[in-house]
């Protein structure tokens, strides 16, 4: 048994299953202590805090997608999704048995994106060559996202018309009023149509393909 071998033989075994913040920063934190093994069904991490930028600025993507196998030296990637566990192994969708003595479970929300870096950059180029292409966007929800979305859109295309509808009397209502009222003036000098007080209560479906739906961050937009 050569030197490493013996070295990795005493280290704990430590999976992780989720590959987000949580789960790679975990699995990152503790791959030079111990045998590391990250499950999770893409083959990179998305900066999410960035994925609003890359709808109107897709190259701004290849800095924020990830290959786990890029920052990952030691830790083991299984590209699957767990799909049960035991008192000791995660059985995954492709049939893996991941054996540990410690579980990490760092799932988070639901993501129905592509598995590959490729495919997930071609979908915001796909975003974006779609809002090129409107003349109008409509954002339903003034809550954070709403809101940077509608600023990220006026910044690159002040030339559209957007509308921001949301149901409460001020934007990102979880913060302060002196910070809704910053917002609501920052849109307002972007020529951002800002709806208060009211609400969509047609059917998405409606709009057929000119509706997205982005469930991981809540927020439905039409182009037009």
């Amino acid at each position: 048994m050569s030197l490493k071998e013996k070295t990795m033989a005493v280290k704990k075994r430590v999976v992780v299953v989720g590959g987000g913040v949580g789960g790679t920063t975990v699995a990152k934190k503790l791959e030079q202590d111990a045998d590391v093994t990250l499950i999770d069904p893409k083959e990179y991490y998305e900066v999410p805090f960035a994925q609003l930028r890359c709808i109107v600025e897709p190259k701004f993507a290849e800095r924020t997608l990830i290959k786990h196998s890029d920052y990952l030296k030691t830790a083991r990637h299984v590209q699957s999704a767990a799909e049960s566990v035991s008192g000791s192994e995660v059985i995954t969708a492709s049939g893996d048995r991941v054996p540990f003595d410690f579980l990490v479970i760092t799932t988070g929300t639901t993501f129905n994106g592509p598995s590959t870096r490729a495919e997930r950059l071609k979908m915001f180029e796909a975003e974006k060559k779609k809002l090129s292409g409107a003349n109008t966007v409509l954002i339903i929800g003034g809550g954070p996202v709403g809101v940077e979305l509608a600023g990220e859109i006026a910044t690159d295309f002040p030339e559209k018309k957007i509308t921001l509808v949301h149901s409460g009397d001020r934007l990102i209502e979880y913060l302060g009023k002196k910070a809704s009222q910053k917002a609501l003036k920052w849109l307002r000098n972007k020529k951002v149509e800002v709806i208060l007080n009211d609400r969509y209560v047609g059917s998405y479906s409606y709009f057929g393909n000119l509706v997205r739906r982005t469930l991981a961050i809540c927020f439905q937009l039409w182009f037009s």
